[in-house]
Formats: C-alpha cells, sequence, structure tokens
C-alpha cells in the first residue's frame, strides 16, 4: 500500500533542497523568542510545529494565515526563515492586498522570487474565484443586478485598476461563460464593442450582462460608461443578443444601468468619476 504521507514529506524535502539558500549551521539550534517567531530556520522547530505536518496532521482550518503563506512559499532565505517571511508580508499586504497587488510590486516590497510570488498570486485569485462559485451556483439565473453584485464584488470590488468581464448567459439567463475582457489603470480602460459581443457570439449566448468596477469607490456611471451600454445594446440587437444589464461595482456598492433607465441613452449620465472608454 502506498505511503501517500511519506510521498508528500519526500516531494517537499526535495523542493525544498532545490529552493533553499544554504545557511550555516550553529551547534545549538535557535530557539523561539518570547512572542513565538522563530529565529532559526524551519528545520529547527519541533517537527509537530512546522506548518506542514501541522496541515496533514489537523487540517488547513486550524492553520494561521501565516502558517498556510508559508506553505505557499515553502522555503526560507538566509537568515529569514519561511515564517518570518510570510508573517512580514502579511503585515506589509494582508490577505486583501496579496489579491490587489501585481506580481511585480510584490516582488519589489517582499525582494521575494518570481516563482514564490506567483505562486502566493495564483492561491489568493483561486480563493477569491472559489468564493464566488461557491455563492452562485451555475444553474440558477441571474434576476437582479443585486445578485450580479453579490457575485462579482469579490473579484473586483477591492481592485486599484478597472476590469470589465462580460457574462453569457442562456435562455433562461443562467450563467454559461464568464470572461474577463479587459483590464485597465486606476484611470480607466478602453473598451471596443465588437471584442464584447465575441464571446457571447463564440458561445451562441442568447443573452448578456456586462460588469465592470470604479476603483474610485464610486459605483455612479461616467459618460464613457453610458455611452459604451448605448453602443453595445445597439450591437447587441443586430445580433440577436439581449443585453440585460451593465452593472458598475465597488468594495460596498453597485449601480445598475437597466435600472436607471441607461441602457439604450448616451446622454444623462451620472457623476462617476471612473469609467470605461
Amino acid at each position: 500500500m502506498r505511503d501517500h504521507e511519506a510521498e508528500l514529506r519526500a516531494a517537499w524535502a526535495a523542493e525544498d533542497s532545490g529552493e533553499s539558500t544554504p545557511t550555516t549551521q550553529t551547534a545549538e539550534p535557535q530557539t523561539a523568542t518570547e512572542q513565538g517567531r522563530p529565529s532559526g530556520t524551519i528545520k529547527d522547530m519541533d517537527p509537530a510545529d512546522r506548518p506542514r505536518e501541522r496541515l496533514i496532521r489537523l487540517g488547513a482550518d486550524a492553520l494561521s494565515n501565516a502558517e498556510l503563506v508559508a506553505i505557499l512559499l515553502s522555503s526560507g532565505r538566509k537568515g529569514e526563515n519561511v515564517l518570518e517571511i510570510s508573517r512580514g508580508l502579511l503585515a506589509e499586504r494582508g490577505l486583501v492586498g496579496l489579491l490587489r497587488s501585481d506580481i511585480k510590486e510584490l516582488m519589489r516590497v517582499t525582494t521575494l522570487g518570481e516563482a514564490k510570488v506567483t505562486r502566493i498570486k495564483a492561491a489568493v485569485e483561486l480563493a477569491a474565484r472559489g468564493l464566488a462559485d461557491d455563492e452562485w451556483p451555475a444553474r440558477v439565473p441571474f434576476q437582479t443586478s443585486k445578485q450580479v453584485f453579490d457575485r462579482y464584488r469579490g473579484l473586483l470590488g477591492d481592485l486599484t485598476h478597472e476590469e470589465v468581464w462580460v457574462l453569457v448567459l442562456d435562455q433562461q439567463h443562467c450563467l454559461i461563460r464568464e470572461e474577463r475582457l479587459y483590464k485597465g489603470t486606476v484611470h480607466g480602460v478602453t473598451v471596443r464593442v465588437s471584442e464584447m459581443l465575441r464571446p457571447v457570439i463564440m458561445h451562441q449566448g442568447p443573452a448578456m450582462i456586462v460588469v465592470h468596477n470604479h476603483p474610485s469607490g464610486s459605483p455612479a456611471p461616467s459618460r464613457a460608461d453610458v455611452k459604451l451600454t448605448a453602443e453595445l445594446t445597439a450591437g447587441a440587437e443586430m445580433m440577436g443578443i439581449d443585453l440585460l444589464d451593465h452593472v458598475i461595482v465597488s468594495r460596498s456598492q453597485f449601480a445598475s444601468l437597466a435600472e436607471l433607465g441607461l441602457m439604450g441613452s448616451a446622454s444623462g449620465a451620472g457623476d462617476g468619476a471612473n469609467g470605461s472608454g
């Protein structure tokens, strides 16, 4: 019978030996400080207290955020063990900050390598998407703008740049596919109607919803938002596609252009600070 735990331990040991920076081993192992922060390497810790062993023995929910990040980082560097690095990273950024920060920024502020930083970014992105998926089963139809906000606030509400997503829907307005089409700076993005219609046509969706965020915190639609929506409505009608709504989200608020009566008119926009266009 295969010993899966032994295999995991062997794989982790091989990974650590390839990534860790060699350190000089002292005659006496270093001990933890009064605050419980380890001053030596992970190997100096009691095996039962190491993050990986605790995860295997107790489950992921028993570990602190720092321990979970330490497992993602896998190894430390000379003079600083992996738990110290993970605690510093969380103190500097926090979990939401890890999601919002881009790869180059994290590499700059942490001085960590590309492999470690991309591993963290992949993990927090998966967590955010998983929460959204859990909160919105695929076969539940979108019937209100509040449903759109509830699903996408976790993915978009805390971002410091604008993103535009297209939701491809079936006849019952259930989700067929979601696509992030544009990622811009804090000042906005440039959007083309043809590009927004392309995934709906490719996946033969009879209906669609557009959702994007305003990093300013105000979801009020800008003139550019209203103009884009009017052009998209006209283009969708030509293709036999029903554009149900354009929902703008921030961390705690949202605006629905359908509810505001702004789906087909390029005039009368609100005072939103950041708009697509």
